[in-house]
């Protein structure tokens, strides 16, 4: 069996929802972990003091639930797998392109020479999710009021753009509250996180509250690749669905079933909101959806409801939707990112410091970013905050660095002078005057040079040298080791001999005639005597 880590933001999205009342068993579907897994993070969290009626889970003891390693299954890759996967891509034309059915696959393949059993070739095309529904359709239930809203996406047309002056095209992005069938529409250019999010906080403002859960299209800036099975979605938009209090629903890739009360919704915009009408901007038809929601959308009487959306949503459904606080959101990037050999992370194009005794380089770790704080985990755990720096910049604490390199990699002279000053005063004078250029950082490495040299020769040896160099004015490193190798620290030093004192009847040179030419001056004589 292979081990599969459960990430640590899942974790807390099965603890959100075993708090808002779901079982294990629609836990177990949502998330697509096993009941068993579910149940025993569910087991560990009560030990942990986390109750289903009690608060949102600490850091901590978030912390704490991501430590649990779980066993995922593994599928047995068999012989009858490796005959059919080199007839994949003709299996998959035979099943979606031309539409035929199994038996006759089966079939063709034994003429061609693969001769596999009929169920190990159903079972080939089921793991690969290839089976086609059926034809039989049957109608769904009334939702609850406040219970489920569905996101579709589609095409208006092309507007003109003020920045360019060229025609840009305008994406819908349509809200549908599944019981009154009251509906938002969020023009954008792109389908962007910022820009869905933005339509979102739009949507919840218009109905004046937050839906329960959001059946959402399959868009990469919102879901992790088309997983049919188990889809994932994006750290930064589960966040803000935690945020807002709502669990998000992903769709199957072109499968307009999985919420079909809004597939309808683009083509009912574009008809009666968009063609015919004229707008010089992207602003000038965000200011006008609203209203067009209000005034023709939502007082047309449903197809299927036969009544009007606006009336039932402000009778029966506008009360029963979460309440929205109306507090701007901001977006949080989060990345995966692998620490480099300098103990740092570069995100959002800036470089910051991570603990090297949790985390050591090579090792990856998730980042969250804000435009406050930068959060850096490891395993699941809370390992560093930095405040946010602008591009270009660095955020360094000295104390991520191991404790031999810190002094040099932050470029502390000071540091080092403390560090010799306790090995001895010599060695403390010495390395005070090696520092003391005005650009210490040059003579950094004999500082760490002095230093290993009371590691190996001992302090009371290295501080006997460093007297002695500095007798002789020596302040070189290189030539301090000659001394230790010498063992010239052990040996007196030379006593110089003194120099002469000066004699009593000395006189300065000009006194002298050293020149014939030199003329005589009688006052030098009269002082000359007067000295005698």
């Amino acid at each position: 069996m292979a081990y599969r880590e459960v990430p640590r933001m899942e974790i807390g999205e099965l603890i959100r929802r075993w708090q808002a009342g779901q079982s294990r068993r629609q836990i177990a579907e949502s998330t697509g972990l096993s009941r068993d897994t579910v149940a025993k993070y569910l087991a560990t969290a009560e030990t942990e003091g986390i109750a289903r009626d009690g608060p949102v889970p600490s850091e901590e003891q978030l912390s704490r639930l991501a430590a649990i390693g779980q066993v995922g299954p593994r599928r047995v890759v068999t012989p009858t797998d490796d005959l059919l996967e080199p007839w994949a891509d003709q299996v998959y034309q035979w099943l979606t392109g031309d539409r035929l059915q199994l038996t006759r696959i089966h079939e063709l393949l034994a003429a061609r020479g693969c001769r596999v059993s009929y169920q190990s070739l159903r079972r080939f095309i089921i793991r690969r999710n290839w089976t086609r529904l059926g034809s039989t359709t049957v109608r769904m239930e009334d939702t609850p009021p406040g219970e489920v809203a569905e996101v579709d996406f589609g095409r208006l047309g092309l507007v003109p753009d003020p920045a360019t002056g060229k025609r840009k095209l305008v994406w819908a992005m349509i809200i549908v509250l599944c019981h009154s069938r009251h509906c938002f529409l969020w023009p954008m250019h792109q389908q962007t996180l910022p820009e869905v999010i933005a339509g979102l906080e739009a949507a919840w403002a218009f109905f004046g509250g937050v839906p329960r859960y959001l059946v959402i299209d399959n868009f990469p800036a919102a879901v992790v690749g088309p997983d049919s099975l188990n889809p994932v979605l994006t750290r930064s938009f589960l966040e803000y669905a935690q945020r807002r209090g709502f669990f998000a629903d992903p769709a199957r890739v072109r499968h307009p079933r999985d919420k079909p009360k809004v597939e309808r919704g683009v083509p009912y915009a574009r008809e009666r909101f968009f063609k015919g009408a004229s707008f010089d901007s992207l602003a000038h038809v965000r200011a006008e959806a609203p209203r067009w929601c209000r005034e023709v959308a939502g007082t047309r009487v449903h197809g299927t409801t036969r009544r009007q959306p606006l009336v039932v949503f402000q009778e029966e459904e506008r009360h029963t939707l979460l309440p929205w606080d109306g507090e701007p959101y901001e977006i949080a990037h989060w990345r995966t990112l692998k620490v480099h050999p300098d103990h740092h992370v570069q995100c959002q194009q800036a470089l910051y410091s991570v603990p090297s005794d949790l985390c050591p380089p090579g090792q990856k770790v998730e980042v969250r970013a804000d435009s406050k704080l930068v959060h850096v985990y490891y395993k699941g755990r809370l390992i560093k905050v930095h405040l946010r720096q602008p591009k270009g910049g660095r955020a360094t604490d000295p104390k991520d660095y191991p404790a031999r390199i810190g002094p040099y990699t932050t470029r502390a002279p000071d540091q080092l002078k403390k560090e010799a000053a306790k090995l001895g005063p010599a060695v403390g004078e010495f390395a005070q005057r090696l520092l003391a250029d005005p650009l210490p950082w040059a003579k950094l490495r004999q500082g760490h040079k002095l230093l290993r040299l009371a590691e190996r020769y001992t302090g009371p040896r290295l501080d006997a040298a460093c007297r002695r160099a500095l007798d002789v004015d020596l302040i070189d490193v290189r030539r301090l080791e000659r001394i230790l190798v010498q063992a010239l620290d052990e040996e007196t030093s030379p006593q110089l001999p003194l120099p002469a004192p000066a004699g009593r009847f000395a006189r300065a040179g000009s006194v002298f005639a050293h020149s014939a030419h030199r003329q005589f001056h009688p006052q030098e004589v009269t002082t000359h005597v007067q000295d005698h």
